[in-house]
């Protein structure tokens, strides 16, 4: 039953405590909406205080009517609704819509935790939605970190990003919501081929599970697996920075000697934490940056400066100085 799965995800991550405040973030989709109702029936049991978080991202005709109907969901449950709406083209730049639209979303959601002092977002991510995530980095070259794919749980920007509804499928969520006759909405872009997640999900997945039936499990459990495996690297990484770091003005400096002493994935590790450090996130990098940081930190002279985006590297007489270009 779902609920029952609903709990054991929250008691085996440690996602929810009693008297906890929660902010929902509801689309008004069927997973958003199976969340609800699910919060709605442990709110009393968990003694749950919970607001219904809306962004409208004005991107379709129907994105009036589907902040409408959960206005009208939250007000037959007595839970406290707030939305915003912004065009996302009008933001939009021309490199990722999605992830503009996201970067807008998760802006609102800040917001909302600031204003009501709630520093936990309940987001419906599911099963299928890890998987085609995994499968879309893979596509795009990622390292070991992005094929960790979506956490259960984790931190952004002071805000407790939790995701109860990580273990189950898609379809036992439709199952769910028709079994008890809770209406959603359907957003039709969600069938368009345009974006590279549909096409995952309507088209790759049925092709890799003619070569392998059980495909969902083995990449479910592969995304675990690195989740498991880079915390681990992480934790080593996190130490190691923390005791070889000397901080100025807008950079980081690593001493040379004791990176040099490192294993290459410790070291890569090491310059992604210091970068996100001076920039604030790590956008842009790449595997390739990596690899020119390597040569400078191994075979290039003393001054020698390899220059990333908003970033500049220089290797120093004892050490690697990380800085940040951004005014």
């Amino acid at each position: 039953m779902l609920d029952n799965i609903f709990l054991d995800t929250v008691k085996k991550y440690n996602l929810l405590k009693k008297k906890d405040k929660v902010i929902l973030a509801v689309s008004g989709g069927p997973d958003s909406v199976c969340m609800f109702h699910l919060f709605c029936r442990m709110r009393e049991r968990l003694k749950l205080n919970i607001v219904c978080a809306h962004f409208n991202h004005g991107l379709r005709k129907e994105a009036d009517s589907d902040e409408e109907f959960v206005r009208c969901l939250c007000t037959s449950y007595k839970v406290k609704f707030v939305s915003a709406k912004k065009d996302v083209n009008n933001f939009f730049r021309g490199d990722s819509l999605e992830q503009t639209a996201r970067r807008l979303r998760f802006d609102f959601f800040l917001q909302c935790s600031r204003y009501y002092k709630i520093r936990k977002i309940a987001i419906a991510h599911t099963r299928d939605d890890v998987i085609e995530t995994l499968l879309m980095r893979i596509i795009r070259g990622s390292a070991l970190r992005g094929m960790r794919a979506i956490m259960p749980k984790n931190m952004y920007k002071g805000m407790y990003i939790i995701r109860p509804l990580i273990e189950v499928d898609k379809g036992e969520v439709l199952k769910w919501l028709k079994d008890n006759n809770y209406s959603y909405v359907i957003d039709k872009t969600n069938f368009e081929d345009k974006f590279l997640r549909n096409k995952i999900r309507h088209k790759l997945i049925d092709e890799l599970r003619k070569l392998n039936p059980n495909v969902e499990n083995s990449l479910f459990n592969l995304s675990k697996i690195a989740a498991q495996d880079y915390d681990f690297i992480y934790r080593y990484a996190r130490e190691k920075f923390n005791s070889l770091k000397s901080s100025a003005h807008n950079s980081i400096k690593l001493n040379l000697k004791d990176l040099n002493s490192l294993h290459p994935a410790i070291v890569n590790e090491i310059i992604r934490i210091a970068i996100e450090n001076v920039k604030g996130d790590l956008r842009r990098l790449e595997f390739r940056h990596l690899e020119e940081i390597r040569d400078l930190i191994v075979n290039r002279p003393e001054g020698s400066i390899v220059h990333l985006p908003y970033l500049e590297v220089k290797k120093e007489e004892n050490s690697i100085s990380i800085k940040s270009l951004i005014l």
